[in-house]
């Protein structure tokens, strides 16, 4: 039976599994006793070796979070406290391309046509959310 192994930062655990690199895996409720640490936490570095369905046969954890090998303090997983505040102005253009690409999608057929009327719809969203309603 082929096995894969994967190696990341866990990103999040609950009792079924680990979440690691945008994806939940699974514990394999036939991995033997003590093939699978369970005490890993969010920020711990872990190996995992899947079984060839997907499923955790064995997880080993590589380094704890908060320790680091040379003795600095380990950087801090990413999360959302720690993401870069925007301002509203970049709000704004985030939220109207995020509004603008199915839009963009419905009238375009092929990439460039895509792209232009993202842009138009795109542009034209932002002037709304910062300027107010043209009309009124």
């Amino acid at each position: 039976m082929a096995r894969r192994v994967v190696v990341g930062v866990v990103e999040a655990t609950n009792e079924r599994g680990v979440k690691l690199g945008g994806t939940w895996h699974n514990y394999s409720s036939f991995a033997q006793n003590g093939q699978i640490d369970r005490s890993v936490k969010p920020g711990d570095t872990a190996e995992l070796e899947l079984t060839n369905t997907g499923w955790i046969h064995k997880l080993q954890v590589v380094q704890r979070a908060g320790s680091q090998q040379d003795g600095q303090a380990a950087p801090q997983a990413s999360s959302a406290l720690g993401a870069r505040q925007l301002d509203a102005s970049q709000y704004a253009r985030l939220r109207a391309l995020e509004l603008a690409s199915p839009v963009a999608l419905q009238y375009s057929d092929s990439v460039e046509r895509y792209m232009e009327v993202l842009s138009a719809v795109a542009n034209w969203l932002v002037r709304y959310i910062e300027e107010g309603d043209p009309l009124g």
